[in-house]
C-alpha cells in the first residue's frame, strides 16, 4: 500500500489555480507509491472532471451548510476515518486541519500556502496570529514563491527558516502552442486574424483587479481601434465589472467576460496577448499557462510574478493599478509583432527551464516520502516503548532517540 495523502482545502470542484495544481500533481504522482484523498471543507463544486477516478477520492465535509464557526471537530473526524499518512492543508480555508491533525496525533502534518485571497493589509490581526499557531505546529511549511514566504514572515514574525518555498508548475503537454487552435477558435468566436485579442483568466473576485485592465484597455482604444478583450472565469465581481465597462463607450462590443471555461488552452491559443493586473499573487498558474503557451504576458508587479517574468525578456512588468503602463505596453505589443514573437519564446523557454511540472512533482514526491518515514520511525519507537518491561516502569530514554 502507498502513502496516503490527505489533501484538504476549502472547496473541491470550483476550478481555481489551487485545485488545478492539486490534480496536475495527483496525476503525474506514481500511483504505486502514493494514494490520494482530497477534502473540501466547506463545499464540493461541479468541476471535478480533471481529478481522475483511479487516483483520488473527494470528499466533502459540507461545512457552508452546517455553518460551523470552527471547522476542528469535523475535521478531526476526518482524519480518523480516512487514517491518512500525511495531512495537507492549503491556504487560509484549511488551516484548521492542522489543528486536527495534531489533536489526532497519528501523522505528520504540512501545510502551504498558494496566494492572497484578500489585501494583506486588511487582513485582521487575529488571522495572523492563528497562521503562527499553526505554522508552529505543523510538521513542514511552504509557499509557493519567496515573495509570499517573506510576507508570511513578516505578518506571523515567524523564522524564515520554518518557510520553505515549491514553486508551481506547468504542463507543457496540455498548454502548447498550437496554430490550429487559435484559428479554430477565433473563427468560432467572430475574431479577426488582424485583430489585436487580449486575455485574462482568472477568479472574479478584487484581488485580481480587474479594472485596471478595463482601464488600460479604454486608453489602448484612443489609438488602435482593432482590439478585443476576454476575461474568462466566473466569480463575485462580474456584475461589477459589467456595470464598469458599461459606463464605457470605448469598451462597449470590444469586452466579453467568457465566464468558467474548460476550452483553456484553446483560448490561450486564441490570444495575441495575456494581462495578470492582480493586486496580490503567489505563483499564478494562469500565467506559467499562457507562457506555456508562448504568449508575451503583461504582469502586475507583485507577489511571485517579478520570479516568473523577467522584465522584457519573458515578458513585461508595470507598478500595480498602473493602468496607463500596461496600456503603453499593450499598444506597443499591437504595433510590433517580432516583439511578440520574442517575448512569448523566451516566455515558453523560461517555464520549461524553471516551471517545469516534473520538477514541481519531484519536490512534492521527496516531501511526502521524507515524511512517511519520520512517522514509520516514530511508530517504530512508540511500539518499542509500549511493549512489556519497553518503557513504562524505569525506562528511560537516550539523548540519542533509543530505548535504554
Amino acid at each position: 500500500m502507498g502513502i496516503r495523502v490527505l489533501h484538504v482545502v476549502e472547496a473541491v470542484g470550483i476550478g481555481n489555480g489551487v485545485e488545478n495544481g492539486i490534480a496536475n500533481l495527483i496525476a503525474r504522482m506514481d500511483p504505486g507509491r502514493f494514494e490520494h484523498v482530497l477534502c473540501g471543507v466547506f463545499r464540493m463544486g461541479t468541476q471535478v472532471e480533471r481529478y481522475p477516478a483511479d487516483r483520488v477520492k473527494l470528499v466533502s465535509l459540507e461545512q457552508k451548510q452546517r455553518r460551523l464557526a470552527i471547522q476542528i471537530g469535523p475535521l478531526v473526524q476526518l482524519i480518523r476515518k480516512q487514517k491518512p499518512d500525511i495531512v495537507h492543508s492549503r491556504n487560509w480555508g484549511a488551516l484548521e486541519s492542522v489543528i486536527a491533525g495534531r489533536w489526532v496525533g497519528s501523522c505528520p502534518v504540512i501545510h502551504s500556502e498558494h496566494g492572497v485571497e484578500m489585501d494583506p493589509s486588511a487582513e485582521p490581526r487575529r488571522r495572523s496570529w492563528f497562521r503562527r499557531l499553526a505554522f508552529e505546529m505543523a510538521d513542514h511549511v511552504f509557499s509557493v514563491s519567496y515573495q509570499l514566504r517573506d510576507m508570511l514572515v513578516e505578518r506571523t514574525g515567524i523564522s524564515r527558516r520554518k518557510i520553505g518555498v515549491i514553486h508551481n508548475g506547468v504542463d507543457t503537454e496540455r498548454f502548447r502552442p498550437d496554430s490550429l487552435a487559435r484559428r479554430r477558435l477565433r473563427a468560432e468566436l467572430g475574431v479577426g486574424e488582424k485583430e489585436f485579442c487580449i486575455g485574462c483568466v482568472g477568479r472574479l473576485n478584487k484581488i485580481k483587479d480587474y479594472p485596471t485592465i478595463l482601464r488600460a484597455a479604454e486608453k489602448l482604444s484612443e489609438s488602435c481601434d482593432s482590439w478585443r478583450l476576454w476575461i474568462v472565469g466566473s466569480g463575485s465581481e462580474r456584475a461589477a465589472l459589467e456595470e464598469f465597462a458599461a459606463a464605457r463607450p470605448a469598451l462597449c462590443g470590444k469586452m466579453q467576460l467568457l465566464g468558467s471555461s474548460d476550452r483553456i488552452p484553446e483560448l490561450l491559443n486564441a490570444l495575441d496577448a495575456y494581462v495578470l493586473p492582480s493586486l496580490c499573487e503567489g505563483i499564478s498558474n494562469s500565467l506559467l499557462e499562457a507562457m506555456a503557451t508562448a504568449l508575451p504576458v503583461i504582469v502586475s508587479e507583485t507577489g511571485g510574478n517579478p520570479e516568473v517574468v523577467v522584465d522584457g525578456e519573458s515578458g513585461l512588468l508595470f507598478a500595480v493599478g498602473d493602468s496607463q503602463r500596461l496600456a503603453d505596453h499593450l499598444l506597443m505589443l499591437q504595433r510590433r509583432e517580432e516583439t511578440r514573437g520574442e517575448l512569448g519564446r523566451n516566455a515558453l523557454t523560461r517555464v520549461k527551464e524553471q516551471f517545469s511540472l516534473q520538477a514541481m512533482v519531484r519536490q512534492y514526491e521527496e516531501m511526502y516520502e521524507q515524511l512517511a518515514v519520520k512517522k514509520a520511525r516514530h511508530a517504530d519507537l512508540a511500539e518499542e516503548i509500549c511493549r512489556p518491561g519497553g518503557g513504562t516502569s524505569g525506562t528511560t530514554m537516550s539523548r540519542r532517540g533509543t530505548v535504554s
